[in-house]
């Protein structure tokens, strides 16, 4: 990683750390659990992506801002833990995602739709551990019972990464635009998964 991408982590993992110590408590009094955590990190991680175009960046940025956020809490709930580790697992996906190698050709209404359907199974992704948390925490007979208000409101939740991401997909064309110094990625050839060093 040179200095650029560093700072550019960095800036990123306190921007989705503020935003969820902040504003997340408001937005958990409200119908939409995961406002700030789920549209503001997607939002996040599709911006890093395009601005960095090498993987591991985004992975390392969803890790550190889900579990800095939880340190931040000062909570030793296992639930807190498991719901940081969804975090941390949906931003390698949508890390993944974004680089496999021929996802780099996509342009335009594809391209989109590509990254739609990334931000939706990475989000799925990041509800894994909290979803195995319950099923143990809980038992089968119970978890069954509670699994259809759950996923009732985790579609909301998913929709929220996907909401985010294509936010981003609008954003950054115009701030590259507006911003040339935010290309200089592009100076580079695209870096995939398999060529993260």
């Amino acid at each position: 990683m040179n200095t650029r991408e560093i700072a550019l982590v960095s800036i990123f993992s306190a921007v989705w750390v503020v935003s969820q110590v902040l504003v997340g408590p408001i937005a958990h009094t409200s119908t939409l659990h995961g406002l700030v955590q789920r549209f503001m990190g997607w939002f996040l991680m599709l911006v890093l992506a395009e601005l960095t175009d090498r993987f591991g960046r985004v992975s390392l940025m969803a890790t550190i801002g889900a579990f800095a956020t939880r340190m931040l809490r000062y909570s030793a709930d296992l639930y807190v833990w498991t719901v940081g580790l969804g975090y941390a697992l949906g931003g390698v996906a949508f890390d993944t995602l974004f680089f496999l190698p021929r996802s780099g050709r996509l342009r335009g209404p594809r391209r989109t739709g590509y990254l739609a359907i990334a931000s939706l199974l990475s989000g799925i992704v990041a509800l894994v551990p909290y979803t195995l948390y319950k099923f143990a925490s809980m038992g089968p007979s119970v978890f069954l019972f509670w699994l259809p208000v759950y996923l009732s409101r985790e579609a909301v939740n998913v929709g929220l990464n996907v909401l985010g991401t294509l936010m981003a997909t609008i954003i950054v064309p115009r701030a590259k635009i507006a911003l040339p110094i935010l290309n200089e990625s592009k100076e580079k050839p695209r870096t995939h998964a398999r060529e993260s060093s």
